[in-house]
């Protein structure tokens, strides 16, 4: 049922920008990627919504994502580079399930290993994530890198049973307070964009009406347009950075 708008939202995240893609493996994987590593992405197409990205010459990452219920579940495998498994001896991958297990909120994450064998050359290890999303806690997911999966929190925050006056209100904190404000910590640490806050939000938008529409608490229309305007794109803040940075450039023009 979900499977088709769940690929195109994800194929959108994931196309948001080649830095905020590269920031999101550095603090998950604990690399440290330049910012302008060459990335290439390459998407499966089966009945498991996943993308293979490829950090400059070799370095692959696969990411796959899953619903379960109510739960949403992504998995970030490291691949290690793409000679790795064509070197690696026959039958000589063995995942090792031992998690280490850690929570935020009601949502957890779950490390376990790929361990690969090389004939007469000693082995490698290979960290798998696990993450389980149960609650809306956007706060919680941006403090753990996955700023890039936020549209989806729309799925947990649609599960959750409240009065219609309670919802409204619960919706607009959500929006205003949580989504917004996380989109602007994560951009203030560096792990987006301006450019990318703003694609995310239209991502946000898209998954707001694609989820809340028809609940009672969205068929106020001033409430509509308060919520889907908080989503919209900043062009005034656009404007104000592009003017920046030609500033800029003209400053380090004169001084040259």
């Amino acid at each position: 049922m979900y499977l088709s708008s769940d690929a195109w939202m994800m194929k959108k995240i994931f196309e948001i920008s080649d830095y905020a893609l590269i920031r999101m493996m550095n603090r998950l994987f604990q690399t440290e990627y330049g910012e302008k590593e060459y990335i290439r992405r390459e998407w499966r197409k089966s009945g498991i919504i996943s993308v293979c990205v490829t950090v400059g010459c070799a370095n692959r990452y696969e990411f796959q994502m899953r619903r379960f219920g109510d739960c949403l579940q992504i998995q970030a495998e490291d691949r290690g580079c793409l000679f790795q498994f064509e070197d690696a001896a026959e039958h000589s991958a063995v995942q090792i399930r031992d998690p280490q297990m850690t929570y935020f909120g009601k949502n957890k994450k779950e490390v376990y290993c790929t361990k690969l064998e090389f004939a007469g050359h000693g082995q490698i290890i290979l960290p798998i994530y696990e993450i389980t999303l149960n609650d809306r806690s956007a706060w919680k997911l941006e403090e753990n890198g996955l700023i890039l999966f936020l549209p989806f929190l729309f799925y947990c925050f649609a599960v959750e049973a409240e009065s219609t006056e309670e919802r409204q209100e619960a919706l607009k904190s959500f929006v205003i307070r949580d989504i917004v404000g996380a989109l602007h910590i994560s951009m203030q640490k560096g792990d987006l964009t301006v450019f990318d806050v703003q694609r995310l939000k239209q991502c946000c938008r898209h998954m707001l009406w694609k989820t809340m529409s028809g609940e009672g608490s969205m068929q106020n229309l001033e409430f509509q347009e308060l919520i889907l305007r908080a989503l919209d794109v900043d062009v005034e803040h656009l404007e104000r950075y592009h003017q920046q940075e030609i500033k800029k450039a003209r400053n380090i023009c004169m001084k040259r």
